[in-house]
């Protein structure tokens, strides 16, 4: 991935692109950093960013006469190549919370996944994976990682690569405990599968109750992938536990920190993790003690340990966060913060020793779900490309912008 350098001109630049911005109306410029020209058509959203290497895929959907197309360009050397998209399919669910992707896999590849509904149900859903090892030209047959061939939900899932070419696990939320109990009991569950390279393996259990409209967040760490997401406590507490992975086998679900958010409906505001090394960054919003607020921890040794928690927002946040690790060691994190109807794009970076450098604003957009979430990836020690959907004119779009954090 090409950085983008912390230069004398750097300064200038937001300057001016804050004058541009001033004189345009909301939402149709970044109000600081640098605009960044997206391969994005008009009607698309839900857009993600998954680095490798020095591969980075921007993902997003794109409305169709067919329905919502999974759309993904590459970006090698600083240049973007053309769209691609990702297998069709007309049964492919379309919403701002159950994002679908594309990611890099080691050797060149490419794994694509969405949700898929079922004809004749109003919530099952099953998990879709297709896999391509040309960079998109060609994809092979769809799998599930889920064998349990209920009709129930499987979807808000994450891909993360191995280092093994061609390979990558995938963690999700799954209900089939409702489906497949006498009296309809059960929760929404946390499961995990292992791509080898030609099929998925068993499915791993790793949380049996958690949130069920929550986002899950993973990424790689230094023994084995980490999973980040909102748990569902018997009292209906709803904070982020995280699991790890260590030669094989999962830890224990282990609480963040105890925000004791309780609340009987769906909070549809789930949590980001992000790494880099022994370096790990949790990002999460939380409605506790109704004031609602986004916090960030982290880790230097894996995640066996997380700091004390730092408050991030301007004291009225909608939430949707996501975090990357910067190479300083530092997290970046990016969220909206509500102003007035709408809802400003923020990010703000937090320094190894856990303090916060002031928020930077980046663009305005929608407060409404129909904005998703936001999403970073870290090119410098402090240098960041965002990238969010801005809902504030006659349809939506993609948009980015890079930025020297404070």
């Amino acid at each position: 991935m090409t950085t983008t350098s912390r230069r004398a001109g750097a300064v200038p630049l937001i300057v001016a692109a804050l004058a541009v911005a001033c004189s345009r109306a909301p939402g149709t410029a970044p109000t600081a950093g640098r605009a960044v020209e997206l391969p994005t058509g008009e009607r698309s959203s839900t857009p993600r960013l998954s680095s490798l290497g020095d591969r980075l895929v921007l993902s997003w959907t794109e409305a169709g006469a067919d329905g919502p197309a999974l759309r993904f360009a590459v970006r090698a050397g600083g240049t973007w190549g053309p769209p691609g998209a990702a297998p069709a399919d007309p049964h492919r669910a379309s919403d701002t919370t159950d994002v679908p992707g594309v990611v890099p896999l080691a050797g060149g590849g490419l794994a694509a996944h969405w949700t898929r509904k079922r004809d004749g149900s109003t919530y099952a859903r099953d998990l879709i994976v297709a896999v391509s090892g040309d960079g998109g030209a060609t994809w092979g047959a769809t799998a599930l990682p889920h064998h349990d061939g209920t009709a129930s939900e499987h979807g808000m899932a994450t891909l993360v690569p191995s280092e093994a070419d061609g390979r990558f696990g995938i963690v999700w939320l799954d209900g089939r405990a409702g489906e497949l109990s006498e009296n309809g009991a059960g929760g929404t569950a946390l499961y995990w599968a292992d791509w080898n390279g030609t099929a998925f393996g068993p499915e791993t259990l790793l949380d049996p109750r958690v949130c069920d409209c929550c986002k899950t967040s993973a990424a790689p760490g230094p023994s084995g992938p980490i999973v980040a997401y909102r748990d569902r406590a018997d009292d209906e507490r709803r904070d982020i536990d995280i699991v790890r992975e260590s030669d094989g086998r999962w830890s224990a679900p282990r609480a963040v920190h105890d925000d004791g958010w309780k609340l009987t409906a769906c909070p549809t505001n789930g949590p980001s993790i992000g790494t880099l090394g022994e370096r790990v960054a949790v990002a999460w919003f939380t409605g506790a003690a109704a004031a609602p607020s986004v916090w960030a921890a982290l880790s230097a040794d894996g995640g066996g340990t997380l700091s004390a928690p730092a408050r991030l927002d301007g004291g009225h946040p909608v939430g949707r966060v996501e975090t990357a690790v910067l190479r300083d060691g530092s997290a970046a994190v990016v969220w909206l913060e509500r102003a007035g109807d709408r809802a400003e794009v923020r990010a703000r970076r937090l320094a190894p020793d856990g303090s916060a450098a002031p928020p930077v604003t980046l663009a305005v957009t929608g407060a409404s779900k129909a904005s998703g979430y936001p999403r970073i990836v870290g090119e410098g020690d402090r240098d960041v490309l965002v990238v969010w959907t801005d809902t504030t004119g006659a349809s939506p779009r993609v948009k980015g912008a890079e930025v020297t954090l404070p």
